[in-house]
């Protein structure tokens, strides 16, 4: 069995400001990344030390998928680290924390998001990483289908893959696996989904997707509903070093 770990953003305590920052992307899409989304970087510098020391097996999605498909075993205390949208903290802060420590981690990607050029770090905003700067981190990162530009949401009921017709899902799909390393593996946008969501992608040959459902992944969970547990700037190292046990 495994855990699975998602993050968003890696800001220093002093960005964490009680507020919201607008999300900047390349398409235009308009949005607000919610504070519970934002880790601080003392305690993700303390999270990743802990799994270090404590022995814990930084896992890839390939392991994962071997898991379900090859029914391999999976080195104990195993865990896999996902980052979500690639956004600027993930280069700025996340990045150096890992190759220090020697670990890896999937980045699921809104490939249209991405820019063409970099940009100056901007805190007050979370700005979406480019093309090349994903490219000068593949040493820690392997990048994975989050869609194109489907990453939209009506309320907090509804992603664009639920109301687009599948037609235009499937499409979406093949134009983010033109970037990414995974291309049978996907994340669900805000982690919203439905049993024809789930079908598409099985259409698509995809093997595994990953909810933000929290809890342990063992062999009898659905390869298309992992689960992955957010990790928050308001969980403390303690708290984190307790949902790791169970593992």
């Amino acid at each position: 069995m495994f855990r699975t770990l998602v993050f968003h953003e890696v800001r220093p305590q002093k960005e964490l400001n009680g507020r919201q920052r607008p999300i900047a992307v390349s398409d235009g899409y308009e949005d607000s990344l919610p504070l519970p989304l934002f880790d601080s970087l003392p305690l993700f510098e303390e999270q990743i030390n802990y799994l270090k020391d404590a022995g814990y097996h930084s896992l890839s999605i390939g392991e994962v998928q071997g898991f379900y498909e090859k029914k391999l075993l999976l080195p104990e205390k195993s865990v896999l680290l996902t980052f979500d949208d690639c956004y600027q903290s993930m280069k700025e802060y996340a990045y150096p924390v890992l190759k220090k420590a020697g670990w890896k981690a999937a980045a699921f990607v809104v490939s249209g998001w991405l820019f063409d050029e970099p940009s100056a770090y901007d805190p007050n905003s979370s700005r979406v990483l480019s093309t090349a700067e994903l490219e000068e981190m593949r040493d820690v990162f392997e990048y994975v289908n989050h869609t194109s530009h489907f990453h939209r949401r009506k309320g907090t009921t509804m992603s664009s893959a639920m109301w687009e017709t599948t037609e235009d899902f499937k499409q979406d799909l093949y134009d983010c696996n033109q970037f990414v390393d995974i291309k049978d593996a996907f994340a669900y946008p805000f982690g919203l989904y439905d049993q024809r969501t789930i079908d598409t992608l099985k259409e698509m040959s995809f093997k595994l997707a990953f909810t933000t459902k929290p809890g342990v992944n063992t062999k009898d969970t659905h390869p298309l509903e992992l689960h992955r547990d957010v990790i928050p700037y308001s969980l403390s190292i303690e708290q984190f070093k307790n949902l790791m046990e169970e593992v």
